[in-house]
Parts: structure tokens; sequence; C-alpha cells
């Protein structure tokens, strides 16, 4: 039996996605094709049509959303134009993939599922054999490279009870290499306006502070792709306390509580981000454990940043060494007596993925999610619910400290 090709509409056409996305799409031609991709900028859109040999281009972001000629909706715009094109296209009963976090409003989801209903009854009219609704996927890179998926949460799983974990993410803004236009093509994406109107839905407007709207900004950029590799590790936390916002830094405390066979026994998870100057990724989540220490380190390109051949997700172990041989020095064992005790060492294991690989295995899950291959995507819309979740947990405990909460007393 043939694969399916799935023909794909993309919106953006931004250094990000034609330094990222596009390689790796094209690279995978058994299972996809490029049919029209959507930039505000004509010649944007026209040089990325060539460049990647796609069938068209426009300026009109309507033209992908309705293009009778489109299977799956790639909507890689900012997280203020998410619920706006993904509503059209599940209306017109296309599937959709959108960038973490899906949404931060509760309404904007009600929306968009309302928008999955109705895109099954559209289905429904123009084929008379489809009786599934349109799907939307939620990406995630992170999730899906092998080194996480193979290696860490195998580790994980054996690690035992869970002292403390840290999930870090701080980072420069770009390399001093990206060129200045790239920056400029970022903020064309961005509507500053549909973006507060958003958080409007989630604060109420004489809540909206810079703070919250930078904080905001953030996550919808880079935070949540930390927060759901962090769910997906140790499930939703307890609680979360001590949110901090000195933009452009932010921090908070998860609670955990064990599982009942680790004891149960409660442990904290610092969470810490940020943007600076300097032109590097430290972006890591680890894990301790009595006997064993484990970390994920992400160096994904930064928004605006070419991808290159040193990004990558890296898994490393370490343990404590029971084989160490006692220290030489020229040669000549040291502490030879009959109560030495060899010097403790650490045993450290590195796997390695590429960032390519990364994406590659998302869009593999994409396809297999999408054409019906018995495979159940893990970054749905479903488990983006919990995602807003989390969010709308951190922003409830950040009124509280900042005393905005409201009561029906005011």
């Amino acid at each position: 039996m043939s694969t399916p090709v799935l023909r794909l509409g993309i919106l953006g056409a931004t250094n990000a996605v034609q330094a990222t996305y596009l390689p790796v799409l094209c690279s995978l031609k058994a299972h996809y094709t490029l049919t029209v991709i959507y930039d505000p900028n004509a010649e944007i859109a026209t040089q990325c049509q060539t460049r990647f040999n796609i069938t068209h281009s426009t300026t009109v972001a309507e033209d992908v959303l309705r293009h009778k000629e489109v299977d799956v909706i790639l909507n890689l715009l900012p997280m203020e134009y998410h619920e706006q094109y993904a509503v059209t296209a599940l209306e017109a009963g296309k599937d959709v993939m959108i960038e973490v976090p899906l949404t931060m409003s509760v309404s904007s989801m009600r929306r968009i599922h309302e928008a999955i209903r109705k895109g099954k009854a559209t289905r429904s009219l123009n084929s008379t054999n489809e009786t599934n609704g349109p799907k939307v996927f939620v990406g995630c890179a992170r999730r899906y490279a092998p080194c996480f998926t193979e290696v860490f949460k195998k580790e994980l799983a054996t690690l035992g009870r869970v002292y403390y974990a840290r999930c870090r993410h701080i980072a420069g803004p770009m390399t001093t290499a990206t060129p200045s236009k790239d920056i400029t093509q970022m903020k064309r994406h961005n509507n500053p306006e549909q973006f507060r109107a958003l958080l409007e839905d989630v604060f109420s407007e004489e809540d909206l502070t810079p703070d919250r709207i930078a904080f905001c900004r953030y996550l919808g950029m880079l935070g949540c792709h930390d927060l759901s590799v962090m769910r997906e590790s140790f499930g939703f936390p307890d609680a979360v306390s001590n949110v901090a916002i000195t933009d452009p830094f932010y921090s908070a405390i998860f609670h955990y509580t064990n599982s009942a066979e680790n004891d149960g026994h409660p442990f904290t998870l610092l969470y810490e981000a940020g943007v600076d100057a300097l032109p590097r990724c430290d972006a890591h989540l680890t894990v301790y454990g009595a006997h064993k220490t484990l970390t994920v380190e992400h160096d994904f390109p930064r928004p605006g940043e070419k991808i290159s051949t040193g990004t990558y997700v890296r898994v490393i172990v370490e343990e404590a060494d029971e084989t160490a041989e006692m220290d030489k020095v020229n040669g000549n064992q040291i502490n030879e007596t009959e109560n030495a005790v060899a010097r403790p060492r650490v045993k450290r294991t590195e796997t390695v993925s590429t960032c390519d690989e990364a994406y590659e295995r998302e869009f593999m899950a994409l396809h297999s999610y999408l054409v019906g291959e018995g495979s159940a995507a893990k970054t749905t819309a479903e488990d983006a619910v919990m995602d807003l979740r989390l969010l709308l947990m951190i922003f409830e405990h950040y009124n509280r400290q900042c005393g905005t909460i409201r009561t029906p007393l005011g």
C-alpha cells in the first residue's frame, strides 16, 4: 500500500521557517508536498517558493486557508494568529499544525474545539466516505527528539525517587551573525494590538501590565516549549509558587509528588528563563535522584537564527562509577595500603540527536496521526488543554502575589 502524500499550506516564511521546517519537509517527499506558502512580503514569498520548489506563493492568508489542493495548514505565525487562522482552516475541514502554545485563553480554546466540530460537518458534506473531523497537532520538536523519547524518558522511569529538578532556558536572542533583516522580518509578523486583545481575554484590562505582556510574549515564543517538555517528563504539577517577573528574566517554583512506588515524597522544580545579549543557549532539564542525575540539553535555533550542524538535543546520564581504579601518578599506583579506597568517579554517558532529527520525527508523527496509521500523537488539541491549564495556574498565582485576584466582592 502506497504512503499518502499530504499537501501542505504554510503560513509564514520567516528565516526560522526557511532554515528549519522547509528543509526537513523537502527531505520527506514521500510524505509531504509543499503546495502553497504565505508571507505578507511578496518578495520573500516568491523567493521562498523558488528556493524550496513550492507550487504557489501568496500574500493573502485566506488563499492558503481555503486552497482546494491543501490538506494540512502549518500555522507558523506568532501566537496572536493561532486561533484566527486555526478556526478558519478547521471549519473548512483542513487539518492544522500549530506551534506550542495553541492558545493562552480558555474561550479561545473553546472556539478552536468548536471549529473542529464544524469541520467534521464540512467534511461530511464534501465526502460521503469521510466520517472523521479535522485534527489539530501542536508542534514541540523537543518532545520528539530521539534521545529524549528513547533515552531520557526511559532513564527517568528507572531513576527512583526524584529529589530535585531544574528547568532552565537562558539564551541570547540570536547569534552575533544573525542579520538585522531577520529581526525586522520577525517583527513584521508580530501584531501587538491583536496580541494585547488576546491577553485581555486572559487578564482583565486593568491588570494587563507591561510585565505580564512581556512574560506572555516570552512564553508564546520559547517558554512553553520548556514547560511542555517538563510536563511530559513529570506530569502536571501539584502547585506553583514564587513566580517572579523581572523582564526579561522569569522564574517560578513547581511542586510535585513522587509516585507511590517511590514513597510519594514531594520534590520541587525550579524554572528559570530569560534573554540576554550573550550568543549562547543554556537550556536544559535536569533531574536529581539518589544515585543518578539526568539532563536533557537543548540547543535549538532561536527565533530568527539559522539552523547549523551544531544545534542538537543531548541527554547526559551521570552516575557513580563502581569500577573506578585507584589514581595513578606517572604510571605508578598511589595509596597502595590495605585500606586504600579509590577516588570516587562519575560515569558520564551522552546521547545526541540533531535538531533535524527532532523535526523529522515530529513531522513523521504528524503524518502518522493524520493518515490514521494507528499512531496516536501526544501533542494534540487535548494535550494543549493541559498546556493551557499550566499557564493559567502560573498566571493565577502571579495574580495572587500581586493582589489582583478578582472575587465576587471585587
